[in-house]
Parts: structure tokens; sequence; C-alpha cells
């Protein structure tokens, strides 16, 4: 991997372009990504750069900075609903993105199989993406288990599982919910640069999608890259 544009600031630059494993279109228009461990990329790879799609974003916090949709709703065109505990969040939401959608709510509270419809509306059984990642990460399983996941598909799914803490309960148990229910890891213990914990990528993710949506030859090659690291740049780009 160049040192030079992917061991320090994990930022997208238009020289990257050239090293993505799956270029997608849209791509090379790129001005800059969002997401903290690139998972803003990781969506668009796997989903072959779909404009107009839709999301729902549990744990929005800010509506830039290592955020997972902005660069999706920005660039692409996709609308959702985000989800957010702490109401302090609510004026950068508005004076930053006052087109997207957000709520604030207990995501441990909301009834999905009624909100779903309501949100999306009751023709649609299928998101393009889900988002799920509030603190602690057993909350994150709980919203998990409070998903209708026998009436509704998403294509892309990332679960921050905060595995580095050394409490796997979320991450154990989440594998084998989402297993269960026919989706596909295609990265685990994905790793993300956090100074406060560690000088180090610590493991914090898990990446999930449909194999009905993602073709089985992206999928298996993208999980022989992810049996020998946990980089998510080594996941997307080549050398």
């Amino acid at each position: 991997m160049h040192d030079s544009i992917f061991s320090q600031v994990w930022r997208w630059s238009g020289s990257m372009a050239a090293h993505a494993r799956l270029p997608f279109p849209g791509l090379d228009s790129l001005r800059t990504n969002h997401s903290q461990a690139w998972q803003d990329l990781f969506i668009l790879t796997m989903l072959g750069g779909k404009r107009n799609g839709h999301y729902l974003e549990v744990g929005g916090h800010v509506p830039i900075d290592n955020n997972n949709t902005c660069l999706l709703h920005r660039e692409f065109g996709w609308q959702g609903v985000t989800l957010e505990l702490d109401p302090a969040h609510f004026p950068l939401w508005r004076d930053q993105r006052p087109e997207s959608t957000f709520l604030i709510a207990d995501a441990l509270a909301v009834d999905y199989a009624q909100a779903l419809p309501l949100w999306f509306g009751d023709e649609v059984r299928r998101l393009d993406y889900l988002q799920l990642d509030i603190d602690p990460s057993i909350n994150t399983l709980a919203v998990l288990k409070r998903l209708p996941l026998e009436t509704w598909r998403f294509s892309v799914i990332t679960f921050e599982t905060d595995a580095y803490t050394g409490d796997m309960r979320a991450r154990d148990e989440s594998r084998q919910t989402l297993a269960a229910h026919g989706y596909v890891p295609v990265a685990r213990d994905v790793c993300v640069l956090f100074p406060p914990v560690s000088p180090q990528p610590i493991p914090f993710e898990d990446w999930w999608v449909d194999p009905a949506v993602v073709a089985p030859e992206i999928i298996s090659t993208f999980q022989r890259i992810n049996a020998g690291t946990g980089l998510p740049q080594n996941l997307l780009f080549s050398s």
C-alpha cells in the first residue's frame, strides 16, 4: 500500500481512484469522503455507485465529519432517516444538512415494524444501507433485535461492535443473528484510527451484505482480502 496516500489520514484524494479494487461510476469525480473508516466508499463499492438509494442511519451523531451518509446524500442523491438520541446535534443537522431527515429519538424505543413503512412507504421492503452505531455496543445489538428482519431487507449493513473494548457480546450475537437471516460478512473486525484509545488501528465494526444484491464473486474477493487484514483501505484499494 502506498504510504503517501493511504497510511496517515484516512480521507479520499483523487490519486486513490486508480487504486480502487472495484471502481464504480462517479468515483473519478469524487472530491472528498466523510466516513471515519471508509464506510461510505464501501457502500458505494458494494452497490456499484448506486444513485438515489435509501438508508436508515441509527446513531447519526454529526452530519458531515465521520458521517457515513453525507457523501451518499450530497453526491449520489440518497435519501433516508437518521436517528440520534442527543438533541445537541440538531442545530448542526439543521444548518449543514437541512434536506436530510433527522429525528431526535431513542433508537431502543422505536417500533421499527410500524415506523419503516411510515418513513419509506408501505410498498418498500428493502433499504440500500443500514447503519447500526449507538453506545454502548450492547445497545446497538438491542436495536438489531428490534428490526423486522423477517420482512425487511438491507443491501449493505455496517454494525459497530466496538470489539476493541474486549466486550464481544454484541459482535458475537450480531453475527449469529445476521447470518441466520441470510446476510454475509464481507469484512469482520474492520479497524479504525482512534487515537484516544490507541495509536494503532483498533477493531470496531463488521460489514455485511445481502447476497441477493451483491454478486458472489465480489463477496468472495473481499472476504479473501479481509482474511489477511482489518484495515479498510487494504480492502478497498490495491497497491
